[in-house]
């Protein structure tokens, strides 16, 4: 692509984070054909966030995938300092009426990873974490059919996320053994209690944010300290209804206790 059509696609899908509109694809002019433009085009995006003065808080991640006919695929997106919530309630939304969620854990940084030539090792990462929460990704595509649309054109709109709400901390040690999660939702209104068995799509969370850095690092892109990132869902995707107390019990590790507010 050229950089007059990634920046035209950048400040299309700016404007629809900012009038919080859900409408079609991206004109055919400026739609990525691959991983390099999609990626450029996300990180127009970013640029174009932080000069409206929304940082980016975090990331979200995914072990590289095979989809839409090609390998290796990164999974990989910033998540925003404006959509970031730590406290209830929290607003969001809705996706054809409901809130979408995703349960995760997020690792948190405590200090700066600077981007370098030679990967980073696990140690050094783990090192540089800080703790981790329980988290839930809030989820809209700002694509009408989204099932229509490519990887590439949710790779550069960022995969979905329309933000991401951190809750209580959770111990390292906790985190890097959480592989299985079984959860219970319980709510009113709408609700019934519901049991929800959960396994990390990588086996264990921290193994999608050691590709991550390292993946991000050969990209030029620095990790900041205070950042968090969510490294995939437990569950899929988890509808609830706005306006309602609800609970999400993550089996021993704790429990989220939130209320959705439409935004």
């Amino acid at each position: 692509m050229q950089q007059t059509d990634i920046q035209a696609a950048a400040q299309v899908l700016f404007n629809r984070r900012l009038k919080q509109q859900v409408t079609g694809p991206l004109a055919p002019e400026l739609r990525p054909a691959s991983v390099d433009d999609a990626l450029a085009i996300q990180q127009q995006l970013t640029l174009m966030m932080e000069q409206a003065g929304d940082r980016v808080a975090g990331w979200k991640c995914a072990l590289p995938i095979e989809i839409d006919g090609l390998k290796n695929v990164p999974v990989v997106a910033p998540i925003f300092r404006n959509s970031t919530y730590t406290d209830s309630p929290c607003p969001i939304q809705l996706d054809q009426g409901v809130c979408k969620i995703e349960p995760e854990i997020a690792f948190r940084f405590g200090h700066d990873l600077p981007h370098r030539r030679e990967p980073f090792s696990e140690e050094e990462i783990m090192a540089a974490l800080s703790g981790a929460h329980l988290a839930l990704e809030l989820i809209l595509s700002r694509y009408l059919n989204p099932d229509s649309v490519s990887y590439c054109e949710h790779l550069a709109d960022c995969l979905f996320n329309q933000g991401l709400f951190v809750g209580p901390e959770i111990s390292l040690e906790q985190a890097f053994s959480a592989s299985e999660i079984g959860f219970v939702l319980t709510g009113s209104s709408g609700i019934s209690d519901a049991r929800i068995d959960g396994k990390h799509p990588a086996v264990y969370p921290q193994l999608p944010l050691f590709w991550m850095v390292n993946y991000l690092s050969q990209k030029g892109i620095d990790i900041k300290a205070g950042q968090v990132v969510i490294t995939s869902s437990y569950a899929g995707v988890i509808e609830v209804a706005p306006e309602i107390n609800f609970t999400l019990q993550y089996e021993k590790l704790g429990e989220i206790g939130l209320r959705f507010e439409i935004d």
